[in-house]
């Protein structure tokens, strides 16, 4: 964990500090959920996996649901 200064004004800061307490939350966790609600977090490998396949498809298969072979895909007509 990094430490950083943030400079809000006074009314601000007594605005997130009444949040944090009613949340249960120290200020510093508090901000720091704020700041990831915002810019997100990193996905885990599952979760950039499963993004990925969810993704559109690709149309390879013909009519019939074959794939095209090797020959076709390389072919250079």
């Amino acid at each position: 964990m990094k430490n950083v200064t943030v400079t809000m004004s006074e009314a601000l800061l007594q605005r997130a500090r009444v949040a944090a307490a009613r949340d249960g939350k120290s200020l510093s966790r508090f901000v720091a959920e704020a700041v990831e609600d915002r810019v997100g977090r990193p996905l885990t490998q599952r979760e950039a996996l499963d993004q990925f396949l969810s993704g559109p498809s690709w149309h390879v298969l013909d009519d019939n649901g074959r794939a095209p072979t090797r020959d076709h895909m390389y072919d250079d007509d």
